[in-house]
């Protein structure tokens, strides 16, 4: 029979994210990212406080709140994502952290007092984000947290040129 110190766990190399770590992280970022977005447009904060860093979830919390304030309701649907990549991936002390570029098509619709003043609910839109998640080696969980929006830009009909935006090459 084995004994239990025969089964140690593989020992990880944070030093860089690749093959089937990066599969395996890539396909949890998707999913964050998905979440993320659909929570905090339905304003649902107890799922975002599990995908966010303590100050990302101030920020999405006010942003909710400002909404409702207004009396702004967003409705959004997540079609999928189209690409998505791991930009950067840097270790520092016990720190990692992981830049990725998603590339997805959504429908967001926002309206106040039930008239739209931003979006069209018949058109399909692409958006590239470009998020940074992090996540401490010493922490028990294996979750990683948004700790950045680096760019959020839509690309429009109108827009379809490649720009260098922010020195990130799209």
């Amino acid at each position: 029979s084995m004994r239990k110190s025969d089964i140690k766990p593989i020992k990880q190399n944070h030093e860089k994210l690749e093959g089937k770590n990066k599969k395996e992280f890539l396909k949890g970022a998707e999913l964050a990212y998905e979440t993320i977005l659909t929570s905090f447009a339905s304003g649902n904060l107890k799922e975002l406080k599990s995908l966010l860093t303590a100050s990302m979830n101030n920020n999405f919390s006010s942003a909710i709140d400002s909404r409702n304030k207004e009396n702004i309701k967003s409705e959004f649907t997540f079609i999928g994502i189209k690409e998505s990549s791991v930009e950067k991936y840097e270790k520092v002390k016990d720190d990692l952290t992981a830049t990725v570029k998603f590339v997805a098509e959504v429908i967001s619709v926002k309206k106040k007092d039930d008239k739209i003043i931003e979006g069209n609910p018949d058109k399909i839109k692409f958006v590239t984000d470009v998020w940074k998640f992090t996540k401490n080696i010493n922490n028990k969980s294996p979750n990683w947290y948004l700790s950045e929006i680096i760019s959020k830009w839509q690309k429009k009909k109108i827009f379809q040129k490649k720009t260098k935006r922010l020195g990130i090459n799209l």
